[in-house]
């Protein structure tokens, strides 16, 4: 069973506070980006600039800087990095719809909407809609598997949603 679904639909189901919708976040990401660049390229201009004493007491003040410097960058370029983006999971057994978040062995369940709390479900065929509150489209699915069709359809009625 395959499904899609616009992740910012769940903010309908339950709001939690202000969130950046203006694109904030991609600028925020940019700047990051930005900035870790530049301070790793300081760490290492640091030493490789002309003109650069060798002096024992300078080096210790080089050797600091650049190493705060330089994991600060790092810290900034990981923090660039786009987030991946979350799945939508059907839960026939909890009767739920859960949106997740995994990263490596992590998961996260950002939000989930119990099938009650559904305002409509479109059945046609093999193709199933599912609207959260607010008639925002939460997911589509198109199941391939008669058997997990089935599972959902059953799960649906059995909420008073069929």
């Amino acid at each position: 069973m395959t499904s899609a679904a616009d992740p910012s639909a769940f903010n309908s189901i339950a709001p939690q506070g202000a969130r950046m919708l203006d694109g904030s976040r991609m600028m925020m990401r940019g700047f990051q980006g930005i900035i870790g660049s530049a301070l790793v390229l300081t760490a290492l201009g640091l030493w490789f600039a002309p003109g650069a004493s060798w002096e024992s007491d300078l080096m210790l003040i080089k050797l600091l800087a650049s190493a705060v410097a330089g994991m600060a960058g790092i810290a900034f370029l990981q923090g660039f990095a786009r987030p991946n983006l979350p799945r939508v999971e059907i839960d026939t057994i909890r009767h739920e719809i859960r949106l997740v978040r995994t990263t490596g062995k992590d998961r996260w369940v950002l939000d989930r909407c119990k099938f009650t709390d559904l305002s409509r479900v479109v059945n046609s065929g093999t193709h199933i809609q599912l609207w959260g509150k607010n008639d925002a489209l939460l997911a589509e699915v198109a199941a391939a598997d008669r058997v997990s069709h089935r599972s959902l359809v059953t799960a649906l009625k059995v909420a008073g949603k069929l």
